[in-house]
């Protein structure tokens, strides 16, 4: 036990950090919010017996994911997480994971449009010299992929991405920047679902520019980004 503790202190792990585990290889795969993965030659049960169990689900043999991260589950038992990754639930308990989805309350699977008296809202930071946007936390035709989508953009946000605001408008993120960096998406996510807040900073492929965003929930299921061209 101390081991894995000490494992886990030298690859700078937490319960806070965690995404999901999964076995690969014949060794257990921890994947963090930020994307880089550590992995040890020990059991799934022996890691997750150092880990909250109010935290962490083992939706199947090989495979345990934060709860907090679930963005949606399937009727047929897929589960979808924050980064956009997809694991299949135990196939013989299809109605726990049933059970489960209305539990955590995952968002409707559909997009939709947003609440007009937000989009009113938003209005007033029409000519805001900040670049302003809000996107909506969606899914794929089948419920497994995570993507999201703009509605609504300020005059500043076609400056700050070099795209004409009528082509960002209610199409998919990734459809308008497809070379698009996904490492933010966990980040999205998380504001989207939770009502939690980050600030992100680094480099930005689809605007070729560093960028500093203020993210933070309007309402839940989006989430609302305040954009600055920074140094590096």
């Amino acid at each position: 036990m101390n081991d894995l503790h000490e494992w886990f202190q030298k690859n700078d792990l937490c319960p806070e950090n965690i995404l999901y585990l999964y076995r690969s290889d014949r060794k257990t795969v921890v994947h963090r919010m930020d994307g880089e993965e550590a992995a040890l030659y020990a059991p799934l049960h022996s890691v997750l017996s150092i880990l909250p169990e109010d935290r962490f689900l083992n939706i199947s043999k090989g495979i345990a994911v934060c709860r907090s991260q679930i963005v949606n589950i399937s009727n047929d038992g897929v589960y979808t997480m924050s980064d956009g990754r997809t694991f299949q639930g135990r196939k013989r308990g299809m109605r726990d994971h049933r059970r489960l989805r209305a539990e955590i309350g995952v968002a409707d699977t559909q997009p939709h449009s947003m609440n007009m008296s937000l989009l009113e809202k938003c209005s007033l930071l029409d000519d805001m010299p900040l670049a302003f946007c809000v996107i909506e936390l969606v899914f794929n035709e089948d419920g497994h992929g995570v993507d999201f989508i703009f509605r609504y953009c300020n005059a500043e946000m076609a400056n700050i991405e070099g795209v004409p605001v009528e082509e960002m408008l209610d199409r998919s993120f990734y459809k308008v920047f497809p070379n698009g960096d996904k490492k933010w998406l966990v980040s999205y996510a998380d504001v989207a679902l939770n009502g939690t807040k980050h600030t992100l900073h680094d480099y930005s492929p689809e605007a070729d520019k560093y960028l500093t965003i203020h993210c933070y929930q309007p309402e839940p299921g989006y989430c609302a980004c305040v954009l600055q061209a920074t140094d590096p």
